[in-house]
């Protein structure tokens, strides 16, 4: 609602801008071929660009980061799933159903207050602390998988990493002073090429126009780049949802004789 918001008002700042300036605060000619034209719009141009690809490539890192962080915690989980099938029966059993009623949790809880506001869900974190319980009480026995107990503690340990990194990345985004640099040099470049027009040709509105457009799309879509998890670049929860299905397939492989 609050970026609708924004977009709305830089519209109206970028099209009022425009069409005030050209019809009662034209910038004279010498202004336009001198201090304007010559030092103040290339300077604001260049604070727009940097300032505009400086929040791309935040907001692309964002989304890389938090995309091979989940894939990293499928990764993990697939490996505490088969891990787990060399404990002792009820235990084995025991961790592999918390640890699916955790991705299942991730999926149906997490993922959409994520998107929606940024947080994780008290169900996931209630979930995980059952989940290892269920692993750290996990009884000594004489049939050699102490690596085994070994590696579903070090996976253990990648999830909940995994889970904070989330929790993290659920709050990244542009930081609003680059994103306040970036819409305001971008609304004064979509205004001031209509109050250097000193002949009103169609031609001249025309490119102006097309310069305002190109602006606008750019702020827009920059303010609507969210979170890694939300907006124009955003994970959806596929890899968890793989790895859900990699459980299935892990049983039926070990329900074979």
């Amino acid at each position: 609602m609050l970026t609708s918001f924004v977009v709305i008002a830089v519209l109206v700042a970028m099209v009022g801008g425009a069409v005030l300036v050209a019809r009662r605060h034209r910038i004279p000619g010498d202004l336009s071929g001198g201090a304007v034209g010559v030092v103040i719009a290339p300077c604001v141009l260049s604070l727009y660009l940097v300032a505009a690809a400086m929040a791309v490539v935040i907001g692309w890192e964002d989304y890389k980061s938090a995309e091979d962080d989940m894939i990293a915690e499928a990764g993990a989980a697939q490996a505490l799933y088969w891990s787990s099938t060399a404990f002792p029966g009820e235990e084995g059993e025991a961790v592999r159903g918390h640890l699916r009623d955790y991705m299942s949790t991730v999926v149906e809880d997490d993922w959409p207050l994520m998107e929606s506001s940024g947080e994780l869900s008290p169900g996931g974190d209630d979930d995980l602390a059952t989940l290892s319980a269920s692993v750290r009480t996990l009884s000594v026995s004489d049939t050699g998988d102490g690596l085994d107990r070994l590696t579903a503690r070090q996976e253990l340990t990648k999830l909940s990493d995994a889970r904070s990194q989330r929790a993290d990345a659920a709050e990244d985004g542009i930081p609003v002073a680059l994103m306040a640099i970036t819409v305001l040099s971008a609304v004064v470049i979509a205004v001031l090429p209509f109050a250097m027009i000193q002949k009103g040709t169609r031609t001249a509105y025309f490119w102006a126009g097309v310069n305002l457009a190109f602006l606008f799309g750019t702020v827009v879509l920059l303010l609507f780049m969210g979170n890694p998890y939300n907006g124009v670049l955003a994970n959806d929860s596929g890899a968890i949802e793989d790895a859900v299905e990699g459980f299935d397939r892990a049983d039926l492989t070990l329900e074979r004789p």
